[in-house]
C-alpha cells in the first residue's frame, strides 16, 4: 500500500511541473513509477500533455521554425574516474536547483533516474578502458532536479588528461538545441551593404528627416536586444539607456535602430510578445488568468485584460470560451 508521504510527494511533483510549465518552461517532465492509481494516471496524462503543448506552440508559430539550429551548451561537468564531481558550471545550479556544495565532489550518478545510471556506468566503463585519442561519445540522460523532475538532454562524454595534475578527467558536455542566427546574421548582412559596411537609412521624425548609420555589428546588438526581450517577458523592462548600455550601443541607435528593423518601437515589441505568450497559454492550459497576466509581465490582470482586448479586439475570457481560434 503506498503511503501519504509518497502521495504528497508525487503531488508535489506534478505542481511543481505546472508551475514550470506557466512560466514558459517546457524542459522538465515527471519521472514514471510501477504503480497503478489515479495519480500514476495523472503523472503519464501531465508528461504527454506538455509535450503535446510544447509541439503546439511550434506549430503555432511562437517557435519560429524558419530558421537554422544550433546547439547551446546548458550543463557542463568535469569528473575524475571515479565518478567524483570536480567542476562544474553556474548554469547547472539554474537547471537542477542544487546549491554548490551539494555537487562539489558528489558523485555524478546520484543526480541521474535508475535507467540512466545504467546506460551512464556502461559508458564510464567503457571509457575506463579506452585509450586518450580525444574519444568523444553522444549520451542521451536523465538528470533529478532537486524537485525530483526530470530532465533530459544530449550530452557529449569526452576523456581528456589534466596536464597539471597528470589524471585522467572525464567532461560531460549536456547540449540544447536553439534557434541559429546564422541565416538571419546573413540576410542582415545584405541590407547592411552590398559590398561596404554599412548602409544609410532615413526615419522621418515630425518634419525632420535623420539619417542613421547602422553596421552590421549595430545590428546584431539590436537582434541581442530583441532577443533579450523575447527570453525575458515576464521581467520589468530597463530604460532604454540602460538596455543600450547593457549590450554595447547607444539609446539611439537602439530606439531608431530597432524600429527600422522590427517595424515597431522596443515597447510596443515588448507588449506585442507579451499578449501572444499569453494568448497561447489561454488557448492552451488551464491557467488562471490573473497567473496567466503574471507571468506574462503585466502589473496585474486588469491592466492586462485591458492590453488584451485593445489588441484583439476581446478579453483573455472571452478566448478561453472560445479556445480554437487561434490569434497571430
Amino acid at each position: 500500500m503506498i503511503d501519504d508521504e509518497t502521495n504528497k510527494e508525487r503531488i508535489k511533483q506534478i505542481h511543481t511541473m505546472l508551475m514550470e510549465f506557466a512560466s514558459g518552461n517546457f524542459a522538465y517532465n515527471i519521472e514514471r513509477s510501477n504503480l497503478d492509481d489515479d495519480i500514476e494516471a495523472l503523472i503519464a496524462l501531465v508528461n504527454m500533455t506538455f509535450q503535446e503543448i510544447k509541439s503546439s506552440f511550434i506549430h503555432q508559430g511562437y517557435a519560429n521554425l524558419n530558421e537554422t539550429y544550433k546547439h547551446l551548451v546548458q550543463m557542463f561537468f568535469v569528473l575524475d574516474l571515479e565518478d567524483t564531481i570536480i567542476a562544474f558550471n553556474s548554469r547547472i545550479k539554474q537547471m537542477l536547483f542544487f546549491d554548490d556544495h551539494e555537487l562539489q565532489e558528489k558523485a555524478f550518478s546520484t543526480f541521474l533516474t535508475q535507467d540512466s545510471k545504467l546506460a551512464w556506468n556502461g559508458l564510464k566503463s567503457k571509457l575506463a578502458h579506452t585509450n586518450l585519442d580525444a574519444h568523444e561519445e553522444f549520451i542521451v540522460l536523465s538528470f533529478k532536479t532537486k524537485q525530483q523532475l526530470i530532465l533530459t538532454t544530449n550530452c557529449l562524454v569526452s576523456k581528456f588528461v589534466d596536464q597539471v595534475n597528470q589524471s585522467e578527467r572525464i567532461v560531460i558536455t549536456s547540449i540544447e538545441i536553439i534557434k541559429n542566427s546564422t541565416e538571419r546574421d546573413t540576410e542582415l548582412r545584405k541590407k547592411v551593404s552590398l559590398g561596404k559596411d554599412k548602409v544609410t537609412k532615413r526615419l522621418q521624425t515630425g518634419n525632420k528627416s535623420k539619417q542613421l548609420n547602422l553596421s552590421f555589428s549595430d545590428i546584431k546588438k539590436i537582434r541581442e536586444v530583441h532577443d533579450h526581450i523575447i527570453n525575458n517577458l515576464d521581467k520589468p523592462l530597463a530604460p532604454l539607456v540602460e538596455l543600450a548600455h547593457t549590450f554595447g550601443t547607444n539609446e539611439y541607435k537602439l530606439k531608431y535602430g530597432f524600429k527600422q528593423l522590427y517595424g515597431q518601437t522596443v515597447f510596443r515589441f515588448l507588449i506585442n510578445e507579451r499578449l501572444r505568450k499569453a494568448s497561447v497559454l489561454i488557448q492552451h492550459t488551464d491557467t488562471s488568468i490573473k497567473e496567466v497576466a503574471h507571468v506574462t509581465g503585466f502589473i496585474s490582470a486588469p491592466h492586462f485584460s485591458k492590453a488584451f482586448k485593445e489588441k484583439y479586439g476581446f478579453t483573455p475570457r472571452d478566448l478561453r470560451k472560445r479556445p480554437n481560434d487561434h490569434l497571430e
